[in-house]
């Protein structure tokens, strides 16, 4: 398996069970006043999950 095929294969870690091994980092602390993410920020993951361009 070459390393970029890797980064599409399932992995689990813990109990956690991935589709794949791709990540995307968090980028939404200006929009959480006080460091504390909102509906907004909930709904901005959502979308990104599911796949919706942002």
């Amino acid at each position: 398996m070459t390393t970029s095929n890797a980064l599409l294969q399932p992995v689990t870690l813990g109990n956690l069970a991935l589709r794949n091994r791709v990540v995307m980092a968090p980028m939404t602390r200006n929009f959480s006043p006080g460091n504390v993410p909102g509906d907004a920020v909930v709904e901005y993951y959502r979308r990104r999950a599911e796949g919706v361009p942002a």
